[in-house]
């Protein structure tokens, strides 16, 4: 049994706030799925089986719960992008891979797709602490960077088209992903379920694929060398 002598910052303690602040931003990540203004902290609290208090201790208040769950995910995605960099990619091949591992997030994570692919801060955060907001657009802007370098890599190695400005297909692909994995969110006859997502991802991913392959790295009946790889 705990101590109630037991120093603050012991590495029991610290875990136990570790594991209690995980459990109440995977909480949060279903509630605010209904969005931002109709999360109720009381229905929170309850279901992460703390109390209103300690969320506020954790995350100073709601804006700043949400704006936590932002900050994780995109620390969960750039984890994904790495994953990329395997010694057995050529560079285009991992830049492809980053195609593949995005859906992978998104089946993996699917409540923490909204954090990647829109900014609903101006509207649904309107009193939002502006450094919070701005260091989470700092984040994206460094996860972005590392996709940027994937595909910087394969022009510098003469397997993607120099013609090609790498923050402008950055930029590109990665609207496209969100634009295609948005359709999951969408309650009409235009909604995709998860597998027919994933078949319209890894289409774009052979059209991409072609589409960015330099003239060298082609086969002589004019495919791309590169190796659609599945993660």
């Amino acid at each position: 049994m705990e101590s109630e002598s037991e120093p603050a910052h012991s590495p029991r303690v610290t875990r136990r706030r570790a594991r209690t602040r995980e459990r109440i931003l995977d909480v949060a990540e279903e509630i605010f799925g209904s969005g931002y203004q109709a999360a109720r902290m009381e229905e929170l609290a309850e279901t992460a089986d703390v109390s209103v208090g300690t969320i506020y201790v954790h995350f100073g208040n709601k804006a700043g719960l949400y704006l936590a769950l932002a900050e994780r995910a995109l620390d969960q995605f750039a984890d994904y992008l790495k994953r990329a960099d395997r010694p057995d990619y050529s560079p285009i091949e991992k830049v492809m891979a980053c195609g593949e591992l995005y859906l992978r997030f998104h089946l993996e994570h699917p409540g923490s797709f909204r954090f990647l692919a829109f900014d609903g801060f101006g509207t649904e955060l309107p009193q939002v602490d502006e450094q919070l907001r701005t260091r989470v657009g700092e984040r994206l802007d460094d996860i972005l960077g590392i996709f940027q370098a994937y595909i910087e890599a394969a022009i510098a190695a003469g397997e993607a088209d120099p013609a090609y400005t790498p923050r402008e297909v950055c930029r590109f692909l990665w609207g496209a992903w969100n634009g295609v994995v948005s359709f999951s969110l969408r309650n009409d006859r235009m909604a995709l379920t998860d597998e027919e997502i994933a078949t319209c991802l890894r289409l774009g991913r052979r059209l991409a694929n072609e589409g960015l392959t330099a003239p060298r790295f082609r086969t002589p009946d004019g495919y791309s060398r590169g190796r659609l790889v599945d993660l």
